[in-house]
């Protein structure tokens, strides 16, 4: 077997992430497209969390373990929204509303709105997320939430 330095490596030769000698990419991750490529991006936290029955409104605490940036909150239905609209409104611990996420009445089991927060979207390690969520509907079924954040930490 020949003994070849590695750094003398080229072409097909070299094996993925390609071409990045000095290169610096703090708290991010290669994610390969199998065909000889790929990109960096942000490592994410994904929180689920179940909203129980919404026809009662609540608020839930959701702990935030990393700092980061909500980049999306996605909401998937169990059953059909009857009565009112589910409005569900994402909070910071400072109180300051990310946006609000509306569950539409007549929304069948498995329909997926989403909210993709643009101020107030920065969470710090050791902090929480408020999820408020209106009880607007009579109808007694769950919906489940993710929250995708982009860790910074």
């Amino acid at each position: 077997m020949v003994n070849v330095q590695h750094n003398a490596l080229t072409g097909n030769d070299l094996h993925e992430p390609k071409g990045l000698a000095g290169t610096s990419h703090s708290g991010r991750v290669y994610v390969s497209n199998g065909s000889a490529s790929g990109a960096w991006t942000a490592r994410q936290d994904l929180i689920t969390v179940h909203i129980h029955d919404i026809s009662t409104a609540t608020d839930i605490y959701v702990p935030i373990i990393n700092a980061g940036t909500v980049v999306k909150l996605q909401t998937v239905t169990s059953g059909t929204i009857v009565g009112s609209d589910l409005d569900i409104t994402a909070y910071n611990s400072s109180s300051a509303s990310m946006g609000e996420l509306t569950v539409q009445s007549g929304s069948a089991a498995g329909v997926v709105d989403v909210l993709s927060p643009t101020s107030n979207n920065t969470v710090t390690a050791g902090s929480y997320i408020r999820i408020n969520s209106n009880g607007g509907p009579s109808s007694h079924v769950d919906v489940m939430l993710i929250i995708a954040v982009d860790r910074t930490s």
